[in-house]
C-alpha cells in the first residue's frame, strides 16, 4: 500500500530494553539506540512540570553518527488519544474431533462404526484484510471403516489421510498438524531413556530395545498416540509421521493393541493450526491460521474449540509490520511492489513488545493535504519495565504530559 493518505501518518519507534539515556542533547552518535523525549531543541527531558509542561516535545531515537535521528514532533494542543497495553502472546486454534482430552468419543453413522465413509472438511478462515475476498479454500480428511470398525482405527486412518492432504501446504499457505488423544490405558516404556522425533517423520529414535512395544500397539509420544509399524533395537517405525515439534524425549508410554481395540475407550483427533510464515520484506500479511472443522457421518460426535486463534499485542510481526510500513515508500511508488525494498529494522523475531500510542490531529496543510491530518506515535517497549529502565522513563514522562489534558497514566497498562 502507498503511503500517501493524510489519515495514515504513522511514527514506530522500538524502545530496547535499557537505561534511559545519559546524553543531555539527542545529535547522531550522541547515545546509539536510546530513545529520548525532548524539547523543540533535541534537549532531553527527563521530568514535566504539570504547571508548566512542554506545549512541544519532540520523541527522538539515535541511529547512530552517520545516520539522521529518527524523531517525531508532537504538539500538546493536537493531542487526541492516548493509551498502552502489554504484550499478549498470540495463540493457535485447537480443536478436537470426538475425544477431547475429557468427553466425546468417535461414533458412527445411525450409531455404528463399521461400515461407514468418515469425512472431516476443514474450511480455511482467512484473514479478509489479508487475503481480500477469495473463495474458500478446503482440505480433507476421509476414511472407509470396515465390518469391525474400532475407534483407534477410525481416528488413525482420519490422521493418515489429513497429513497427506496437507503436504502441499506444509511450506506455504495454512497448514495444521493432526494428532491422536485417547484415554486407553497406557503403561510407561522401560529400556530406552531416548526417543528421538522429528516432525514429520515415521522414525523415532532409541537408545536401547523399547520392552513390549510391538507393531500394532501405540506409542504415545509428548501426549499424542501413534500408531506403531515396526520395532527394531534401535528405532521405532510409525505408521503416520510424528507431527509435534522436534525433540528429544525422556519416555514415551505404550498403549497395547488390545487396549487401543477396545471400544470401551474414546478416541479423538486433536488438529492445530501452525504458526505462517512471515518475512516483512516480502509480504505484509500477518494472519492466524482459522479453520471450521465439518463432519459428515459422524453420528454423535462433535467438533469443540478449546483454543481460538489470536493475533496477539505487540507480537514480532505486528512490529515490523508497523515498523516497516512507518518508513513510507522510499523512491517506491508501492512498498509492496517486486522487487521489495530491504530495510533495516529494529523489531527482533521473537520479541516482545509493550505498544504506547500517541493520537494527534491537526489542521495545518501539508505535502500529503489540506484540512485535518491525523496520525499517531507508536512506541513499541521492548520487555517493558518501570523507571529507571528506558521504557519505563519514557512511559513516565509521556503519562505526565498527556495528563495534562486529562489523559489517564498508562504505564501501569504496559
Amino acid at each position: 500500500m502507498a503511503l500517501d493518505s493524510k489519515n495514515n501518518i504513522k511514527s514506530v519507534f522500538v524502545v530496547p530494553s535499557r537505561a534511559y539515556t545519559l546524553a543531555t542533547k539527542m545529535v547522531p552518535g550522541a547515545d546509539v539506540g536510546a530513545v529520548a523525549v525532548c524539547d523543540v531543541n533535541n534537549n532531553v527531558i527527563t521530568a514535566i512540570n504539570p504547571l508548566d509542561p512542554p506545549q512541544t516535545i519532540k520523541i527522538i531515537k539515535d541511529r547512530g553518527a552517520d545516520l539522521p535521528l529518527q524523531q517525531v514532533r508532537l504538539n500538546l494542543a493536537d493531542l487526541t488519544a492516548y493509551s498502552g497495553a502489554a504484550y499478549t502472546a498470540a495463540t493457535e486454534q485447537v480443536s478436537y474431533i470426538g475425544y477431547n482430552g475429557t468427553s466425546g468419543s468417535i461414533s458412527g453413522y445411525l450409531g455404528t462404526l463399521n461400515d461407514t465413509f468418515y469425512i472431516v472438511k476443514l474450511e480455511h478462515v482467512p484473514n479478509a484484510f489479508a487475503y481480500g475476498k477469495r473463495p474458500a479454500n478446503y482440505k480433507y480428511g476421509t476414511y472407509q471403516s470396515d465390518s469391525t470398525a474400532t475407534q483407534a482405527e477410525i481416528a488413525n486412518g482420519l490422521q493418515a489421510s489429513l497429513i497427506q492432504n496437507f503436504k502441499p501446504n506444509r511450506t506455504i499457505d495454512w497448514r495444521v498438524i493432526t494428532e491422536l488423544v485417547t484415554n486407553a490405558t497406557s503403561a510407561l516404556i522401560t529400556g530406552p531413556t531416548s526417543y528421538g522425533v522429528t516432525r514429520y517423520s515415521k522414525t523415532v529414535t532409541i537408545d536401547a530395545p523399547a520392552a513390549l512395544l510391538v507393531a500394532g500397539d501405540y506409542v504415545v509420544l509428548n501426549g499424542a498416540a501413534y500408531k506403531v509399524a515396526a520395532v527394531s533395537s534401535t528405532t521405532i517405525t510409525l505408521a503416520n509421521s510424528y507431527q509435534g515439534v522436534t525433540a528429544t524425549l525422556s519416555t514415551a508410554n505404550r498403549i497395547s493393541a488390545a487396549n487401543a481395540a477396545s471400544n470401551t475407550f474414546n478416541w479423538g483427533i486433536k488438529i492445530t493450526g501452525l504458526k505462517q510464515k512471515y518475512d516483512v520484506n516480502r509480504w505484509r500479511q500477518y494472519d492466524k491460521v482459522r479453520f471450521n472443522a465439518l463432519l459428515e457421518n459422524f453420528g454423535n460426535a462433535t467438533t469443540v474449540t478449546t483454543t481460538a486463534a489470536t493475533d496477539g499485542v505487540g507480537v514480532y510481526e505486528q512490529v515490523a509490520n508497523d515498523e516497516y510500513i512507518s518508513w513510507g515508500d522510499e523512491g517506491q511508488i508501492f512498498v509492496d511492489q517486486v522487487p521489495p525494498l530491504f530495510r533495516e529494522q529494529d523489531a527482533v523475531v521473537g520479541g516482545e513488545y509493550s505498544p504506547l500510542v500517541v493520537g494527534w490531529v491537526n489542521h495545518l496543510p501539508s505535502l500529503i493535504g489540506a484540512g485535518e491530518n491525523k496520525g499517531q506515535a507508536i512506541l513499541y517497549m521492548d520487555s517493558y519495565s518501570a523507571s529507571p529502565d528506558q521504557s519505563g522513563e519514557i512511559a513516565d514522562l509521556l503519562d505526565a504530559w498527556a495528563a495534562v489534558k486529562g489523559f489517564p497514566n498508562q504505564a501501569g497498562s504496559l
